[in-house]
C-alpha cells in the first residue's frame, strides 16, 4: 500500500457523521498552526442546498480561460479523493495530498475529515499561489469549516429542505445556517428561493450589498462573474457542467440530485428534453436525505422505480425503501431496454463511481458477460 492510500485511507476511516458543530475553533486552530494559509488568497465562497458545485465549477472554468490561475475546492468527489482540490482544472498530485496530510494531521487534536481536507486545500493553493479561488462550503455554512476564509464575494445559490436533522426542518432555520457565510461589507450573490427574509437581515446586519439573480447555476454564476474584481469575458466555460448533472452517458441520464426540490428540478427538465418517454429511475439514496420527500416526487414523474443494491454504509438498503423494486443494475437496464424508458440513474453521489465504471466495462467488452454486471453494487 503507498502512503498516499495509507493516509486517504485513514481520513476515510475517521468519524465523518454529519453533525452540526457548535463553534469553528477546530478548523481555526490548525488554520492557525499552519500559519493562515486561507488568508493568502482571495477567494469566493459558495453554499446553497442545491446548485453550488455547478456554480463553483462555472466561475472557476471562466476564470481560468481568461488566464487566471484558479484554485477549486468541491465535494464530495466521484470517484478520487484528490477530485476535491484542484488547480485549473487539475487534480492534487497523490505526492502533494500526502506531504499536505503528514503536516496537518500531527497538529490535529481531534481530526475530522472534512476539516482535515479543507485546510489540506487551503495549505495547497497558499503554496500554489493561486491568483483566486473558488471554495464550496460542505454542509450549512455558518459553522462548516470553510467558513473560516474571508471571501471577496459570497455566493447562496438556493434554499430548500435538506440535512434538516442538523439545519433544521423550516427554509428560514436552513436559510439562517447558510447565510453564516456573508461577510460584513461582502456582496453577496443570491439566487431567487435564496432571498429569504433571515438571509436578507443577515445581509443588512453585516453591510452586505444584497445582489439578486434569477434561479439556475448558470444565471447565478454570470451574475458573480460581474462582481468580481478582476477583468474576465464571459466565455463558452460558462456552459461546463460537473459530471453526473444532468450528464447523457450512452443510454443512461446521470444525476446526483438528492432532495425533493432537486428531483423536481430533474424530472420537470426530463419532461422538456423527452416528452412521452417512459422514465425508469435506478435510485440509491444517503440515509440522511429526505428520503419519504423526495419518493412523493419521484412518483409523480417515474414509470418504475428500481433499487439498486449497495455496501456503502451512508446508503439506505433497498427495503428500507416503501416502495421500488430491488434489482441489479444489469437488470434495471434491461428491463428499460424492453420497455423503451429512459433509465435515469439518481439520488445520490455515492452510487455514480461504480455507475460510471460499469458502463465503462460494458462498452469495452461489447456488452458481454465479461463486464460482470450482474455481480455490480454498490
Amino acid at each position: 500500500m503507498t502512503r498516499y492510500h495509507e493516509l486517504t485511507d485513514f481520513l476515510f476511516s475517521l468519524n465523518r457523521l454529519k453533525e452540526l458543530k457548535t463553534d469553528l475553533f477546530a478548523p481555526l486552530d490548525l488554520a492557525e498552526k499552519l500559519g493562515h494559509p486561507e488568508k493568502k488568497f482571495p477567494s469566493v465562497h459558495i453554499a446553497g442546498t442545491n446548485g453550488k458545485g455547478t456554480v463553483a465549477l462555472k466561475l472557476a472554468a471562466v476564470l481560468q480561460e481568461n488566464g487566471y490561475r484558479v484554485g477549486l475546492f468541491t465535494s464530495p468527489h466521484l470517484h478520487t479523493y484528490r477530485e476535491r482540490i484542484q488547480i485549473n482544472g487539475v487534480m492534487i498530485s497523490e505526492d502533494d495530498v500526502v506531504s499536505g496530510l503528514e503536516k496537518i494531521l500531527p497538529l490535529a487534536k481531534d481530526p475530522k475529515f472534512f476539516e482535515i481536507t479543507t485546510l489540506l486545500a487551503f495549505h495547497y493553493f497558499a503554496r500554489e499561489e493561486v491568483d483566486i479561488a473558488i471554495i464550496e462550503a460542505g454542509l450549512g455554512g455558518r459553522l462548516d469549516a470553510t467558513n473560516i476564509i474571508d471571501p471577496i464575494l459570497s455566493i447562496i445559490t438556493s434554499i430548500a429542505i435538506d440535512h434538516a436533522s442538523i439545519l433544521g426542518g423550516t427554509l428560514d432555520a436552513i436559510a439562517k445556517e447558510k447565510g453564516g457565510i456573508i461577510k460584513n461589507n461582502t456582496p453577496v450573490v443570491l439566487g431567487e428561493s435564496a432571498a429569504r427574509q433571515p438571509i436578507l437581515d443577515i445581509a443588512d446586519k453585516k453591510n452586505a450589498p444584497v445582489i439578486l439573480s434569477k434561479e439556475g447555476s448558470l444565471n447565478i454564476a454570470r451574475k458573480a462573474l460581474k462582481y468580481l474584481p478582476f477583468d474576465t469575458e464571459i466565455t463558452d466555460s460558462l456552459m461546463q457542467c460537473p459530471p453526473c448533472r444532468f450528464e447523457k452517458r450512452g443510454d443512461m441520464l446521470l444525476d446526483v440530485a438528492h432532495n425533493p426540490a432537486a428531483f423536481t428540478r430533474l424530472f420537470e427538465k426530463i419532461k422538456k428534453e423527452y416528452q412521452g418517454k417512459k422514465v425508469h429511475v435506478l435510485l440509491g439514496m444517503a440515509k440522511d436525505k429526505d428520503v419519504e420527500g423526495s419518493l412523493e416526487v419521484i412518483e409523480k414523474y417515474a414509470d418504475h422505480i428500481a433499487l439498486l443494491p449497495s455496501n456503502h454504509p451512508r446508503l439506505l438498503p433497498q427495503e428500507s425503501f416503501r416502495v421500488g423494486t430491488p434489482m441489479t443494475l444489469d437488470e434495471a437496464l434491461a428491463y428499460a431496454k424492453k420497455e423503451k424508458a429512459l433509465p435515469v440513474v439518481t439520488g445520490s453521489f455515492y452510487i455514480m463511481d461504480q455507475i460510471v465504471t460499469f458502463r465503462q466495462a460494458h462498452y469495452a467488452t461489447g456488452g458481454g458477460a465479461s463486464a460482470n454486471i450482474s455481480s455490480i453494487s454498490f
